[in-house]
């Protein structure tokens, strides 16, 4: 879909631009990084999503763009809950929670707030997005 090729080419602005663009995205949500730790491979990955703040910590989402299947980052982060967020410029090692029921319902709203495409990503993916809570540790 469309938001492959957005990401390919956020992807390669930030490496152009050392982290200097690419912050946001059309539109004005917040990009951030995430650096999980692969199940299988133990390499570390970096993956830009969209994020909303949620006090202290950070809230992401597993939409992978409204598509029936989990992004492997989901996957990595279930089996290992600790790794980095990267945010304008900065690198903080946080905690990855799963969120349910009305703690995902809340976060999911903060997201949906931020950019409106979430809400489209939840009716299209025919699947319970899993959202996520970052927590600096």
């Amino acid at each position: 879909t469309c938001a492959l090729p957005i990401w390919t080419l956020h992807h390669a602005l930030d490496r152009v631009s050392g982290g200097r663009f690419g912050k946001h995205f059309p539109g004005g949500a917040q990009v951030v990084w995430i650096h999980t730790l692969g199940r299988r491979s133990g390499q570390w990955r970096r993956t830009a999503l969209l994020a909303a703040p949620d006090g202290d910590g950070w809230v992401i989402a597993g939409s992978n763009a409204g598509q029936e299947q989990i992004p492997a980052w989901v996957h990595n982060i279930r089996a290992h809950g600790e790794g980095q967020l990267e945010v304008d410029g900065r690198t903080i090692d946080v905690t990855f929670t799963e969120l349910h029921d009305e703690d995902r319902r809340r976060a999911y709203a903060l997201l949906v707030d931020d950019w409106g495409g979430f809400a489209m990503y939840e009716r299209n993916a025919r699947r319970q997005i899993p959202v996520f809570r970052l927590a600096p540790r």
